[in-house]
């Protein structure tokens, strides 16, 4: 076997930055830790939401790419464990699967925790076949529709029969095991041949049902505190885990999007690189894997990455994605039985070395170096450090310096010369609660506002896409006829409704903060008249505002492919204008719901985390007040006390 800590090397010089940025994060949850040790009361609650925050800090890194563009080998080769995910699955029944490596918070007892579907989730995509059902029967194609339906029913009653009792126990639980244990794995997120599965295999028996795994590996080797996660591939025949894997792709702090180097470019990588609109194209990385497939890996590349960037550019999309080369193929064979790699692999390794290995070693070391593996790592630890790290970083280190500002502004305070001048605390607790009311209504006035040039300008998005769609479509009619078939590309409505929502959302950043500035001039205000306190100008500094990030939801695969005999038949005997509406109605029921989820699912939950920074800014200022107060009560006479605590 191989030397594993020379290949191990590897891991570690790649993941090199991110230990580096955990010590420094140590560091500043011990100077919190010993703030905390100082007795400061009224900050208290600050003090524990800054190491909530610290707590909670787990980046997580989405790979995403159609199914056979090598993922799952690409995973194992960033672990290190050859072989430990499948990378052989079914599209329909693969399993978004969670890796926390070295995780601070992993649960008791638990390598590998496994959810199950509930029950509406199954009893919704059998009643409906999933996304493509759901659009044939808004289509009006009933037979379509069933016929897609029947396919996913004949995979629930294969499941529920293979199952029998287990089947209805299993809906909307979890299952949980101490150890990582491979045949486990393959049991719940690898697809198993059906016929084996008949005959009494246990590969893929639970996959069917998988909603999602997490696995918790413990590996010197590798960086704590990062999470990888593998995507079911865009390609999902149902989709029965799409908006599951746009949600993961939401909540990672960097994306993997791996493209197969002998197709690059296909049509459902396009769709790929729709999601990529979707996601800030700062904490994107391509990565063009099994270029050991390639019969000249280096000559091909640079043909591969301008056709890549020539795509981007059409798309909108700068030279801020980096675009790398490699093969988790090479990499696993490096960590593994090099002498097994095949032949055409090992010659197009040769042809990009330009050398012939002299012994097994410098073979290890020669893959290693062409993986392109050394290079990812360090391409997503770089955007996880200088992204959200630096973020975590800033938001920590300025709430710590804010919080140590207001103790010693607490502590300066001299006694107040006639005790009879301060207030009582129900007359505080009244004032306080006014200046919160005056700026909590006015932002709520401001966001209301904003919610409805938000949907009207999506209404007026989706109006114009409708219309354009239906011009480009009696266009082609003219031209050719019924020949053929006929798409029209949604990427205008998408960028249309994108642009909207981060305007809107800017928009309400500020609101936000003009919020703020109402919370604080009220309580400068307050401050100086009844305790004569004059708070310098960088005292109160603002909490940061949340950055809304674009969403995923609008990565969704709209279908509007005109092909075969669906369509044909509303043109057929001049019903033309009947064709028209029954194509206006089905673009209509596809695009209301990305409307309906960005107002729902995102600009509400967006007005909601703004309102609620703005009240705890004001709650955060009231217990400084108080804290004022009470040490201004502090020197006055003991009647005096009795008579302000009223």
């Amino acid at each position: 076997m191989y030397e594993a800590n020379s290949i191990f090397d590897w891991h570690r010089r790649g993941f090199e930055a991110l230990n580096s940025y955990w010590e420094t994060l140590d560091q500043l949850e011990q100077a919190v830790k010993d703030v905390s040790d100082a007795d400061l009361g009224f900050v208290e609650d600050q003090l524990d939401t800054v190491l909530e925050m610290i707590d909670a800090f787990e980046p997580t890194v989405s790979v995403i790419g159609q199914v056979k563009a090598g993922k799952s080998t690409l995973l194992n080769a960033l672990i290190g464990k050859p072989g430990m995910l499948p990378s052989d699955v079914n599209p329909w029944t693969s399993v978004i699967t969670a890796l926390h490596l070295n995780a601070r918070h992993r649960p008791m007892d638990t390598r590998a925790l496994f959810r199950f579907f509930d029950r509406h989730e199954w009893d919704r995509l059998v009643a409906t076949g999933g996304r493509l059902g759901e659009m044939a029967n808004r289509a009006g194609f009933e037979t379509e529709a069933e016929s897609v339906r029947k396919q996913v029913t004949a995979m629930r009653d294969a499941t529920e029969a293979r199952l029998g009792e287990q089947f209805e126990d299993l809906l909307g639980t979890s299952r949980a095991f101490p150890t990582l244990d491979k045949a486990v794995l393959d049991q719940y997120i690898c697809y198993g041949d059906p016929d084996d599965l008949a005959e009494g295999a246990s590969e893929g028996t639970y996959a069917d049902l998988t909603k999602s795994a997490d696995l918790y590996l413990d590996l010197p080797h590798l960086p704590r505190g990062l999470c990888l996660r593998d995507t079911p591939g865009v390609n999902d025949t149902f989709m029965m885990r799409e908006q599951i894997t746009l949600n993961a792709i939401g909540d990672s702090r960097a994306c993997i999007v791996v493209l197969s180097a002998h197709q690059a470019l296909t049509t459902m990588d396009l769709a790929l690189l729709r999601i990529i609109c979707a996601i800030d194209a700062r904490e994107v990385v391509i990565f063009v894997n099994r270029i050991d497939e390639l019969e000249d890996p280096r000559g091909a590349q640079t043909a591969i990455r301008n056709s890549i960037r020539k795509t981007l550019g059409r798309m909108g999309l700068g030279e801020e994605i980096e675009i790398l080369f490699g093969s988790g193929y090479w990499a696993n064979c490096a960590m593994g039985d090099v002498n097994e790699m095949a032949p055409a692999s090992r010659a197009a390794l040769e042809k990009m070395t330009g050398t012939t290995p002299s012994s097994e070693t410098e073979l290890r070391q020669r893959a290693m170096e062409a993986s392109g593996i050394g290079a990812l790592m360090q391409a997503v630890v770089t955007r996880i450090v200088d992204g959200p790290g630096q973020a975590v970083l800033g938001d920590v280190q300025d709430e710590l310096e804010r919080i140590i500002e207001r103790a010693e502004t607490v502590d300066s305070v001299a006694r107040v010369a006639d005790p009879s001048t301060i207030l009582s605390e129900s007359k505080l607790m009244l004032r306080l609660a006014e200046i919160e009311e005056e700026a909590v209504s006015a932002f709520n006035n401001e966001a209301a506002g904003l919610r409805a040039e938000l949907r009207e300008r999506l209404d007026r998005a989706q109006e114009q896409f409708v219309a354009s769609a239906l011009e480009a479509l009696q266009s082609h009619i003219d031209t050719y006829g019924e020949i053929g078939a006929w798409t029209h590309d949604p990427t205008a409505l998408r960028m249309a409704m994108k642009t909207a929502f981060a305007s809107n959302c800017a928009r309400l950043r500020r609101k936000g903060e003009s919020a703020l500035d109402m919370v604080s001039d009220g309580i400068d205000s307050f401050l100086a008249a009844e305790f004569g306190v004059i708070r310098e100008a960088d005292v109160s500094r603002f909490p940061e505002q949340p950055q809304h990030r674009a969403p995923t939801v609008l990565a969704r695969m709209i279908t509007l492919d005109m092909q075969g005999a669906w369509w044909r038949r509303y043109w057929r005997f001049n019903r033309k204008g009947a064709a028209q509406a029954r194509y206006r109605e089905v673009i209509i029921a596809e695009t209301t719901p990305l409307i309906e989820d960005l107002m729902t699912e995102y600009f509400d939950p967006a007005i909601a985390r703004s309102r609620e920074i703005v009240e705890r800014f004001a709650f955060d200022q009231g217990q400084f007040c108080k804290a004022v107060r009470e040490r201004c009560l502090s020197g006055a006479s003991g009647h005096d006390k009795e008579r302000l605590s009223a």
